[in-house]
C-alpha cells in the first residue's frame, strides 16, 4: 500500500480546464469558380473535439479577408456570419465508422455572402496613403478599400473563430496583424502551430480559397457526360521499385476499378452535383465489385511544375499538349467508399500528395511502368464534351477515415485512372 500528498504537485492537474479545437474532417474545394461565383463557395465538414466529445461549442465565427491577385494588397477583416453549434448539425459519427467527437453536416460559407461583408469596406481601413510595395519587406503593405468585385486569381482568405459555453475563444492572428498591425488580433490569437499545422489535429482555423475558372471556354457543364475510364497504374508511393516487383499478385489484380476483376475499363456517366458546387463532378462506377458514387473537384490553376518525365506520361495518355501550362488538379475529397473490409471499418479516399512514382518498364501488368504523376490533371483549354478528350484521376485507396495514409486492411496504394470521353 502506499500513499500520495497531493499538494505537491505542481500543477492541479485534477483541476484542469482542457482546450478545444475545430478540425477539418473533410474540405470540398479550394476554388471559387469565376463562371459561377453566385453557386461557388468554402464547403467543409468539421468534427469539435474537446474534453465533452465535441459538446462545449457553442458558435464559429468566419472572417474574410480580401487579397487582390493582381497586387497582393488586402483588404481588412470583416465578419461574414456566425454559425451556431446548433446549425451546423453536429452528431455522433454513425457505425460501422468512429469517432469519439461530434462531427458536423457541410458548413457553407457563400461567396455571395462573402462579398456582400466585404463590399463594406469602402474605405481606407489604416489611413496609410498607398505606396510602391515593391522593394518593400513581402506582404509589408497598407490595406486597401475592397475593389468592388472578385477578379480571376484573387484571394479570399477566411478565418474562423471558435466560442464555447463558458465563454473562451480559439482562433489565430489574421493577415493584418503583419501587413497593417493597427488591424491585426495578435490579442486573440491563441493555437499554436502544433494544432494548426499538425496533420493529426488538422485545425488552420484559416484556408486560401483563390477565384478561377473551371474551364477557359466559360461552359459551366463542362466535363459531363460518358467517359470510358481505365485504371492505369496502381502503387505504393512508399516504396522503391524493387519492392513493386515483389508485390503479390492479390494486390495487383483485380483491379480495384473496373467492369470485371479482369477488365480495368468502364464506362462511367459524370454530371454536376446537384446542389454542389460548381467545380464538383460526380459518377458511380464499380470499385471492387461493387457500385460507388466518386465525387472530384476540377480545380485549374497555374502549371503544378511537372517533371519532363510526367509530362510525358501525361501525353503518352492522350493529354497531348499537357506541358503548355492549361493543366488544372483533379481534387478528390475524403471518400467513405461504403465498402466495407471488416465489420467494423470501411474503405476511404483521399487526394494524393504531391510527387510522382517513378515507373519502370520492367514491371508487370497493373504497376506502372511510366512515370506517373501522384494528382490527377485535366485541361482547362478544354471543356471536357469532346470525344476523345482525357482527364485522369489520382486516388490514395485505403486511408484510414482522416485521409492519412495508414492502411485501414491491406496496404495504402495508389491508383491512377484515365477518362476519355465517348
Amino acid at each position: 500500500m502506499a500513499c500520495r500528498d497531493e499538494s505537491l504537485y505542481p500543477l492541479p492537474y485534477d483541476d484542469r480546464t482542457s482546450g478545444h479545437y475545430l478540425r477539418i474532417y473533410k474540405q470540398t474545394s479550394a476554388v471559387l469558380d469565376f463562371d459561377d461565383l453566385a453557386n461557388s463557395a468554402f464547403e467543409v465538414v468539421f468534427e469539435s473535439v474537446d474534453e465533452n466529445g465535441g459538446a462545449d461549442l457553442q458558435e464559429v465565427e468566419f472572417y474574410a479577408t480580401h487579397r487582390s491577385g493582381a497586387t497582393g494588397l488586402i483588404t481588412d477583416e470583416v465578419l461574414v456570419k456566425t454559425v451556431s453549434a446548433s446549425a451546423m448539425g453536429l452528431a455522433n459519427v454513425p457505425a460501422p465508422t468512429y469517432s469519439e467527437y461530434l462531427r458536423s453536416a457541410p458548413v457553407r460559407v457563400t461567396v455571395t455572402e462573402i462579398t456582400t461583408a466585404l463590399a463594406t469596406l469602402t474605405t481606407d481601413p489604416d489611413g496609410i496613403p498607398l505606396v510602391d510595395c515593391t522593394n518593400l519587406y513581402p506582404d509589408v503593405c497598407p490595406a486597401v478599400a475592397y475593389p468592388g468585385s472578385l477578379a480571376v486569381a484573387d484571394q479570399i482568405l477566411l478565418r474562423w473563430r471558435v466560442r464555447l459555453t463558458d465563454g473562451r475563444e480559439f482562433t489565430i492572428a489574421n493577415q493584418q496583424t503583419v501587413t497593417s498591425p493597427s488591424l491585426g488580433n495578435p490579442e486573440e490569437a491563441n493555437m499554436t502551430p502544433n494544432i494548426t499545422a499538425g496533420q493529426f489535429y488538422n485545425a488552420p482555423y484559416v484556408v486560401t480559397l483563390t477565384v478561377r475558372r473551371t474551364t477557359t471556354t466559360g461552359t459551366v457543364a463542362s466535363y459531363t457526360g460518358d467517359y470510358r475510364m481505365a485504371q492505369v497504374a496502381i502503387w505504393s508511393p512508399n516504396h522503391s521499385t524493387v519492392l513493386h516487383e515483389l508485390i503479390p499478385n492479390e494486390l495487383v489484380k483485380p483491379f480495384l476499378f473496373g467492369s470485371s476483376p479482369t477488365d480495368s475499363t468502364q464506362t462511367v456517366t459524370l454530371a454536376a452535383v446537384a446542389g454542389g458546387l460548381p467545380s464538383e463532378r460526380e459518377f458511380t462506377c464499380t470499385y471492387r465489385g461493387e457500385t460507388i458514387t466518386l465525387r472530384i473537384n476540377l480545380e485549374s490553376g497555374p502549371n503544378p511544375g511537372l517533371s519532363t518525365a510526367s509530362l510525358t506520361t501525361l501525353t503518352g495518355l492522350g493529354m497531348a499538349g499537357a506541358a503548355n501550362a492549361n493543366l488544372g488538379t483533379v481534387f478528390v475529397p475524403l471518400i467513405n467508399s461504403g465498402v466495407e473490409c471488416t465489420s467494423t471499418r470501411e474503405l476511404y479516399m483521399v487526394t494524393p500528395l504531391a510527387g510522382a512514382f517513378a515507373g519502370n518498364t520492367t514491371l508487370r501488368f497493373g504497376l506502372p511502368r511510366s512515370t506517373f504523376p501522384n494528382r490527377g490533371y485535366y485541361r482547362f483549354d478544354q471543356d471536357g464534351l469532346t470525344p476523345g478528350q482525357v482527364f485522369s484521376i489520382s486516388i490514395d485507396d485505403d486511408v484510414d477515415e482522416y485521409g492519412r495514409r495508414n492502411g485501414y486492411c491491406t496496404w495504402y496504394r495508389t491508383v491512377y485512372l484515365t477518362l476519355t470521353k465517348i
